[in-house]
């Protein structure tokens, strides 16, 4: 009987060990307050860059090639700039033309796959050199959703299981995605 006492009591100091443990790691991350991951401007150009170059027919009459993009951060707006060059040839008569599309696009993460994506991608900006006005606004209209579409969610970063885990268990989760002047800060907050 008084072995059966004993392993109670040692089940019931274990049980009360783990839930102080987890009690404390949750209020130290309380207490340590918001922490950051920082994701560099570099790093979102090389995923962005595996998308391009990409080409697209519009209109049976001209091949579009989209290059990689440029990218400018704008803290202030919290919003990411590209600016993307163009190519057009036109098929009947084999002329070229150069242009670009400047977009801007916001980021949002992603649980399912742990990642950072595009959203909401606005075209600022269609500039097509020496076009013909003919084909002017249809490259204008359709190189635009081209290079929209061709961004609309896609991934800028992709975390590892391991390093998300890592917060989950000091108590933390992914919160606000800010813009900063060298690239992104993912704000990872306490759980509530």
């Amino acid at each position: 009987m008084m072995a059966a006492i004993m392993l109670k009591r040692r089940q019931w100091l274990g049980l009360s060990a783990c839930l102080t443990t987890s009690i404390l790691l949750v209020s130290c991350a309380s207490l340590l307050g918001p922490r950051t991951i920082n994701i560099s401007r570099e790093e979102m150009l090389s995923k962005l860059g595996q998308k391009f170059p990409a080409t697209k027919r519009v209109l049976g009459l001209l091949d579009v090639e989209a290059a990689a993009p440029e990218l400018t951060l704008l803290p202030e707006r919290n919003r990411v700039v590209a600016k993307v060059t163009m190519t057009a040839r036109e098929l009947m008569f084999n002329e070229g033309y150069k242009g670009h599309v400047t977009l801007s696009f916001g980021l949002r993460y992603e649980p399912k796959d742990l990642s950072i994506r595009l959203k909401d991608p606005k075209v600022e900006q269609v500039v097509v050199d020496g076009l013909p006005a003919i084909y002017q606004r249809a490259l204008s209209n359709m190189g635009a959703r081209f290079v929209e579409d061709s961004l609309q969610d896609l991934t800028v970063h992709q975390f590892k299981p391991e390093d998300l885990r890592n917060a989950d268990r000091m108590g933390y989760q992914v919160g606000e995605i800010t813009v900063s002047a060298t690239g992104l800060a993912v704000h990872l907050t306490p759980k509530p």
